[in-house]
This record gives C-alpha cells, structure tokens and sequence, in this order.
C-alpha cells in the first residue's frame, strides 16, 4: 500500500530487542493469548479485536477475535496500530471518517472497511511498548470510560503474562546450562545420555542397570535397601544444578505486583 514507513519510537533498537527476547513471534502462542481478545470484543461489542507485537519490519499479529493467525503487516505510514507505540495512552477513534489524519486512508476508499477504532499500547515492566491491543468495528463506535478503564487492565495483564514467560524462559535456560556445566565439572563426561540418566534419578525416575552403573561410577549414585538413589556426592552436584523443589519454586513465583485486573474484569462480565 506505500512504501513510506511509519515513525519509530525513540527506543526503538532496544524496544525490538525486548520484543526478540520474548520469543513469542512465530512461536505458536495463540491459545495463550486469544482469551484477552473475547473478553474484550465481549466487554465492548467491538467486531473484531486482535494482539500483536512488533518486531522492527512488521505488525505480527499473535491473536485475535476470527480466524487469521500468525498474519504480519508493514509498519508502513497507513498501519495506524504502529502509531499507537508511539504513546502509553490509548488512541481512540471512534469514527476513522472524521479524523483529521486518518480520514484520507485508502482502505476508507472500500465500502467495506473497519470505521472505529482503538489501541492500546501494551507495555512491559521496563517500559518498552512491544505490541498493541487493538479494537476494530464496522460501523462507528466509541468506547466508554469504564471500557477503556478495563481494556487498560487488560492490557497490563498481557504485559505482566509476556514478562513471566519470558523471565521463566530465561531462568529454563540458565538452569540448564548451569546443569549442564556443574555435571561436567563433576564427572569430565561430555554425554548427554549420561546426564539425563542422573536427572531421570534426580526426578524419581527408574534408569536401566547400565545407565546406574555409570552414574555409581562417578560416585554419584549407590543402592539403599536394594533401591536406586543417589549417593550424598549426587545429592551435592543436584544442589549446584539447583534443581530441588524448594529453589525452583522460588524462581517460579518471584515475580511482585502481579496484576488481578483479569480476575476483576471476569468478574464484571
């Protein structure tokens, strides 16, 4: 439609990195995300209403309200939810015709096009807008004050679920590299096999014969009352891959504030 490209927010380099991080595009996140979108489409009335994020070239639409999925967009001059990273307020247009911007947009051109409008920047806990929620209807429409009120919550919520993915994504990766590390530390084995026999032990798991056999080798294994278990050695190393219950929980639940607004809002429906 134009190859004149939307304006950038000013942190946009590091914005894109947050949104990277997050490891959601293309990742098949639909189901996590689709809720946000019927309770919004149900607490408005709006026809359609969609998530997305944005990665530096486009609009990758995550969720939404009717059947397109894992659908990008230009960030060019006439994407009017790339616009809506540009402020943490909401841009609201209840009538496209009237607008004196967007009034001229070649879609309006079509009978059949959306006319009202609304975005909501969804901003993380450090402040970057990585996508939009966006709210679109056939025929003029304006949203009311509670409305808006309650999409914002939303819109917190969605930002506080990316956070926690990504934080847990983060902690999965560094608690197996730390794993991974601490079991060559131990043993000067390289085989993977290897390491998933000690932590199918670690879980409870039975290992054959010959895999325990390895594992008693490297003194980190022996019978008790003619049971596998790890020896106080193996109990040691596990401690260092910080894999007991007790230290994953901790990072499991660390995250503060987090948000209720999704409770209250079902609860007014």
């Amino acid at each position: 439609m134009s190859t004149t490209l939307a304006p950038r927010p000013k942190n946009e380099e590091r914005r894109v990195v947050a949104v990277k991080r997050t490891g959601i595009i293309d990742g098949e996140q639909t189901d996590n995300f689709s809720i946000f979108c019927e309770v919004a489409k149900e607490l408005t009335g709006f026809d359609k209403v969609s998530f997305s994020l944005f990665d530096e070239n486009f609009q990758c639409n995550i969720a939404n309200t009717d059947d397109t999925k894992n659908e990008k967009s230009e960030r060019h001059e006439y994407n009017i939810c790339a616009y809506v990273l540009l402020s943490s307020d909401p841009t609201l247009i209840p009538d496209l015709r009237k607008h004196e911007k967007w009034k001229s947009h070649p879609a309006l051109k079509n009978d059949d096009t959306w006319l009202g409008y609304a975005g909501f920047p969804v901003i993380n806990k450090d402040n970057y807008a990585l996508g939009t929620f966006c709210l679109l209807n056939k025929k003029p429409l304006a949203l009311t004050d509670k409305q808006i009120t309650l999409l914002k919550g939303i819109c917190e919520r969605i930002a506080h679920q990316i956070d926690t993915q990504t934080e847990q994504k983060e902690i999965t990766a560094e608690t197996v590299q730390t794993a991974l590390k601490s079991f060559q530390a131990v043993t000067n084995s390289e085989e993977f096999a290897e390491l998933n026999d000690f932590l199918s032990l670690c879980s409870g798991k039975r290992i054959s014969k010959t895999s325990f056999s390895k594992l008693v080798e490297f003194n980190l294994a022996k019978y008790e009352d003619g049971e596998m278990v790890l020896s106080d050695a193996g109990r040691s190393l596990q401690r260092k891959m910080k894999l007991q219950t007790k230290v994953m929980k901790k990072s499991i639940i660390k995250a503060k504030n987090k948000p209720t607004f999704l409770d209250e809002l079902l609860g007014e429906l």
